[in-house]
């Protein structure tokens, strides 16, 4: 019985092509896009802000830059979680038809005796509530499904937004006679509120006004979108899953077809311009020598089962 890991699943869903490259040729960039390794500090970031290891996350300050480390903080004072952690970045298993599937929470937490589960989501911007792709992710519904089938409760999941930009420092106009861009200022409402009283400000009328836009909007910083997950909803996408298994196991056993994504323009989640295989991809389509591609890539090391 073959294990996918559900990363692994994911990357077979966008294109078949780039699956094959990561995982049969077993090929990947030299270099990490500098967005994706600032994510994934941040992860682990708060991954040792909830697993409780002091040493760990002091190691990580460390080795971390200021810019990240502030974001930590200041998340950790925005939330006063009473969350009672089950598990944080724990790998379950679980079985679709003939597959098994690993998978990997950022947090399973219990909330007032309902359970939920936690991903990070590090971005320049929040999107709005009803962001369309947390529908047609299947990722949260499959590891709701994972862990229902495993015996937990699960009530729903948490898309726990983190942006990585730091809020403005306000600062005064040249003669100091008022704020700089305060209209358009972002910023949070206490960082707005410290620096009007420290400059004697905080009574202005342009002041309160902002501070009254600031503080009756959603917080533009951290956010949390809880969202309900219907029995049916997670029946499906186990049994849309299991057919990608199937049809992705069958390839495997066949050796191909490894068919590309049809969406070639753009820099959409699905599209080719965020794919990291998209040069080769595009020197083998051409028939074009591949060997000075290959350069930007290395061996991907191979999991400890």
């Amino acid at each position: 019985m073959r294990i996918y890991s559900h990363t692994s699943l994911k990357q077979a869903q966008r294109c078949y092509k780039a699956w094959a490259y990561k995982y049969i040729e077993r090929l990947q960039p030299k270099e990490r896009p500098a967005h994706l390794a600032r994510g994934s500090n941040l992860h682990e970031g708060l991954f040792h802000l909830y697993d409780g290891d002091e040493a760990s996350m002091g190691v990580w300050v460390l080795e971390s830059s200021d810019e990240d480390v502030a974001i930590i903080e200041r998340y950790a004072e925005h939330w006063t979680d009473t969350w009672d952690v089950l598990h944080a970045e724990e790998e379950f298993r679980m079985q679709l038809g003939d597959h098994w599937v690993t998978f990997i929470p950022d947090l399973v937490v219990e909330i007032n005796g309902e359970v939920w589960i936690v991903d990070h989501k590090t971005t320049a911007n929040i999107p709005d509530e009803y962001d369309p792709y947390n529908m047609t992710d299947f990722q949260h519904l499959l590891y709701v499904g994972g862990l229902r089938q495993l015996g937990y409760n699960v009530k729903g999941f948490i898309f726990n937004y983190i942006r990585t930009k730091a809020p403005t420092e306000p600062k005064l106009i040249k003669d100091g006679s008022r704020i700089a861009n305060l209209r358009a200022i972002d910023t949070t409402p206490e960082i707005l509120q410290a620096f009007a009283e420290m400059h004697g400000m905080e009574t202005m009328e342009d002041v309160q006004d902002k501070l009254m836009i600031l503080r009756h909007t959603p917080n533009r910083y951290f956010q949390r979108h809880f969202l309900m997950v219907p029995d049916e909803a997670v029946e499906q996408a186990m049994a849309d899953t299991e057919a990608v298994l199937d049809e992705l196991a069958a390839k495997e056993e066949n050796d191909g077809p490894w068919p590309r994504h049809v969406i070639s323009k753009g820099g959409g989640y699905m599209s080719c311009g965020k794919c990291d295989y998209q040069p080769i991809c595009h020197a083998d389509l051409l028939g074009i020598n591949r060997d000075a591609v290959l350069l930007d890539y290395i061996e991907r090391p191979r999991r400890s089962e």
